[in-house]
Order: structure tokens, then C-alpha cells, then sequence
């Protein structure tokens, strides 16, 4: 599925920003792991680039409702460490945040205004319950899915402004600022295939979290997002196992969307007892989420292997159909 209908960016201080949504040059992931960053050939659709660096422990904690850096400058370290690798480039730049750090949800209207302004106030208010902060607050982004006779329906992204503007201190200096705010699992969507015949499940793990987005039509259905604390590869694996089990009976009972193909993508990539629970678990075959080397080919070799463990996110984002250029 590609994001061609996503123009409204993320982004803080002030109301409403609204721009085409462009390929940036420059795109920086950060998580409570790792900061990884990649400058981006929108022509060729080639990472140039590509690097990546730990974050000290405990310094990043991502919530939706409270503040996220523990550490800011330890953030900071490892930002200007991946960009003085990459370069910091003149263009645009794109940022890729925890998806525990921002709302999503799929939302159902009569009947949406035509003024953007309007829509973006009543999209905030419809998210209110799963917010845990005044709506007011809140920075929303949003794609329509499907419109019908009587109903629209809404692909909804919010995140706390002051969430959101811990993450662009953190990147201060750089290309300016971001212009285009993503969660991370939002990135790997265009990399499910669009003639699966079937509703699709993408489990992604990251940094001790668990999102996982049910696609169906070639739009999302169910967003969900868990955090699976720190534990040994073989309770992680466990719990992913149920989380998934919960999501695919959801979607049976509650959606009405078989899911025929689930997919999954761990960052770094974890070892086969992920793949080999889920299947035990689930009794089904589960794939590997694959981006292809072609992104890639141009990278110096130790370059490639960052790009084999952390870029799957960056593959996603040269993929995406929806892209203006």
C-alpha cells in the first residue's frame, strides 16, 4: 500500500501544516535503542547513505503522554554521530519516531468538512478518549481510506506537541528541522505487497515494542501498539506470539478481515525463534518482511550490512508510491 493521500505532516508549534508530501533527502530514525539515518536519492530511489548509533540505556523512553527524553543530550550524541556520518545534506528532512510515542487509530465520520482546519479540529476531538492528554494538545495527521454514501473513513495520527518538540530539539541544527513526522511502522507499510488477495497482518519489533497493523483493501483496518519491556529473545518471542494471536482473533471477530498473510519485521533482526514461534503459536506460516537489496546497491559494503539490520524503515520510504517529487 503506498501513502499517496498523506499530505498532512506532523509537525509543532502553530496550527495546522499542510504541504505536499515529498520524498525528504535526509531521513533520521530515532529510537530508544538506536538513532539511524539515511540520505535519500528521490530520483534514482537509492539510500546514499546510511548509518547508525546506540543510544545510551534509559536515556529515550517513549510515551504518548509524558515526556520522552530522560537523557536529551545522550540523544543528541548520537544524532550528530549519524549525521556527521551521512552528511547533513540541504534538503528536506524526514524523522521517524517510536510508534509508542504517537496515537493511531482508524476513524469513522458521517460527513467530513471540506475546510481543513474544521476537519483537523473534529478528527482531535474524535481521538480525545485515547489521547490521555487534553486534545487540545495534540498534533493530528490524517489520510482518507474510504468514502462512501454515508460515511468517511480516516487513517488518524496524533502525537502531544510537547512529545513532538522534544524530538526536534533533539535534531536541532539539522537540515533546518524535520518537515515530515512519521511513526516508524508507518514507514514499512508500502513494503506489503498489493495483490496478497487477502487482508495482511505486519508485526514489527523495535526496541522493546510490538506494533502491529492489519491492512486489508489497501487500507488500514487495525493499528496496535505494545511495549514488551525488556526480556530475553525467548519471552520476547512469547509475547509477540500472544499479541499476535489476540490481534488475528480481533480481526476475525470484531473487523470481519481474514487475515491470509502475516508479515513480520524485526529491528535488528531477530533471530529464527521469532519466525518459528509465531508459526508454532499461530499455526499458520509466517513470512519475512522484505524490502529487496535495490536501495542499497550503491553502499559501501559495511554500509549494507546497517542497512540489512536497521533500513528496512528507509526501504519502505523510497518505495512508497504516493511520493511528490
Amino acid at each position: 500500500m503506498n501513502w499517496e493521500n498523506l499530505k498532512e505532516r506532523l509537525r509543532g508549534g502553530g496550527q495546522g501544516s499542510f504541504a505536499p508530501f515529498v520524498l525528504p533527502n535526509v531521513v533520521l530514525e530515532v529510537e530508544p535503542d538506536f538513532v539511524a539515518g539515511a540520505r535519500l536519492d528521490g530520483s534514482s530511489r537509492q539510500i546514499q547513505r546510511m548509518g547508525v548509533h546506540e543510544v545510551e540505556a534509559g536515556a529515550l523512553v517513549p510515551l504518548a503522554n509524558r515526556p520522552n527524553m530522560a537523557n536529551e543530550p545522550a540523544v543528541r550524541r548520537a544524532v550528530n554521530e549519524v549525521v556527521e556520518k551521512i552528511g547533513n545534506g540541504s534538503g528536506r528532512l524526514g524523522l521517524l519516531v517510536p510508534d509508542a510515542a504517537v496515537r493511531v487509530g482508524t476513524l469513522v465520520f458521517e460527513t467530513l468538512p471540506g475546510d481543513h482546519r474544521e476537519a483537523e479540529a473534529l478528527v482531535r476531538w474524535k481521538m480525545r478518549e485515547t489521547l490521555a492528554y487534553p486534545p487540545e494538545e495534540a498534533r493530528v495527521s490524517f489520510q482518507v481510506l474510504a468514502r462512501k454514501s454515508n460515511s468517511v473513513e480516516l487513517l488518524a495520527l496524533a502525537m502531544r506537541s510537547s512529545v513532538l518538540a522534544e524530538y526536534e530539539a533533539a535534531l536541532e541544527g539539522v537540515n533546518g528541522g524535520a518537515s515530515l513526522t512519521l511513526p516508524a511502522t508507518m514507514a514499512l507499510l508500502p513494503l506489503l505487497p498489493d495483490d496478497a488477495g487477502g487482508g495482511q497482518l505486519l508485526v514489527h519489533v523495535c526496541s522493546g515494542s510490538v506494533t502491529t497493523v492489519a491492512v486489508a483493501e489497501d487500507r488500514v483496518r487495525f493499528w496496535r501498539q505494545r511495549s514488551l519491556g525488556r526480556a530475553t529473545a525467548e519471552e520476547t518471542s512469547q509475547e509477540v506470539a500472544r499479541e499476535v494471536a489476540r490481534v488475528l482473533a480481533t480481526c476475525s471477530d470484531h473487523l470481519q478481515v481474514e487475515i491470509s498473510r502475516v508479515w513480520t519485521c524485526a529491528r535488528p533482526p531477530g533471530a529464527p525463534r521469532l519466525l518459528a514461534e509465531l508459526g508454532r503459536v499461530l499455526g499458520r506460516e509466517v513470512l519475512p518482511l522484505e524490502g529487496g537489496p535495490a536501495p542499497a546497491t550503491t553502499l559501501p559494503e559495511p554500509e549494507r550490512e546497517l542497512f540489512a539490520r536497521y533500513g528496512m524503515t528507509f526501504s519502505g520510504l523510497v518505495a512508497n508510491a504516493g511520493w511528490e517529487r
